[in-house]
């Protein structure tokens, strides 16, 4: 990877959350100093102050005689994201329905129109494809809550917004232990996430919420987040059991 000039604090943590959420370096992964400067031309005092600030978002965790790792995922824990997640976005999305005007329902077709090109891009399969249409996936999600006016919400919002992205990128593409390559997933495995990931969910939510029907938009968004669950249960199941991930 090539060197970037990342020498503030901010520009460290800003690095390390990227490559942490997107599974660059993996649950479990060591972040010792000199490999992490190494990758990201940074100097080592941006990088100490940036750990703590990771270990406090729950993205990485201080264990005693080993420094720094990559936080692991587990089933028990994106089962409690997922639940989370139902009960801020759906108070966020109902106040944003309320609230939300004419800029806030363009920008949601704008960004519905840029996860259906990511849509028909996935079908390829890579996990490039699959992390372009996770940031169209998570814009689209940004922008239909983006009127709601807590600032407290839309800030645990973001982060559990993180934690799941690191979640379902780590059980998807989870290297088998024999090969190294990503677990094959079995069929139903592969129709259940496709079924989650398609453009047709989003539609219809996006529908309701520029009907402005509060309630129906909101009885779709738990039974998305509930499905988007129930497959990742699936992946889990096939690839690791019901244990963590990565250690």
């Amino acid at each position: 990877m090539p060197k970037r000039d990342l020498q503030e604090p901010e520009d460290a943590l800003s690095a390390l959350k990227r490559d942490i959420v997107d599974g660059v370096l993996a649950p479990g992964e060591p972040l010792r100093l000199m490999t992490l400067s190494k990758r990201y031309g940074i100097g080592y005092t941006p990088l100490r102050e940036a750990l703590p600030r990771l270990e406090e978002a729950g993205l990485a965790v201080l264990s005693p005689n080993r420094g720094y790792r990559v936080a692991s995922v587990s089933v028990a824990e994106l089962e409690d994201l997922e639940q989370a997640r139902a009960v801020v976005e759906t108070a966020l999305l109902k106040d944003s329905i309320a609230h939300g005007d004419l800029d806030w329902e363009s920008a949601i077709v704008a960004c519905h129109h840029q996860l259906s090109r990511a849509s028909t891009s996935l079908r390829r399969g890579s996990s490039t494809a699959f992390t372009v249409w996770m940031d169209a996936h998570d814009a689209f999600h940004q922008s239909l809550l983006s009127a709601g006016r807590s600032g407290w919400l839309r800030s645990f919002q973001r982060q559990i917004s993180e934690q799941l992205r690191r979640h379902h990128q780590a059980l998807l593409f989870l290297p088998d232990d024999d090969t190294g390559n990503p677990v094959e997933h079995d069929a139903a495995t592969m129709a259940l996430l496709e079924e989650a990931l398609s453009i047709s969910n989003h539609t219809r939510l996006m529908d309701a919420v520029l009907a402005r029907d509060a309630e129906l938009a909101a009885s779709l968004l738990r039974e998305h987040v509930q499905f988007t669950l129930a497959v990742y249960q699936s992946v889990a199941k096939q690839s690791v059991g019901d244990g963590p991930a990565r250690a």
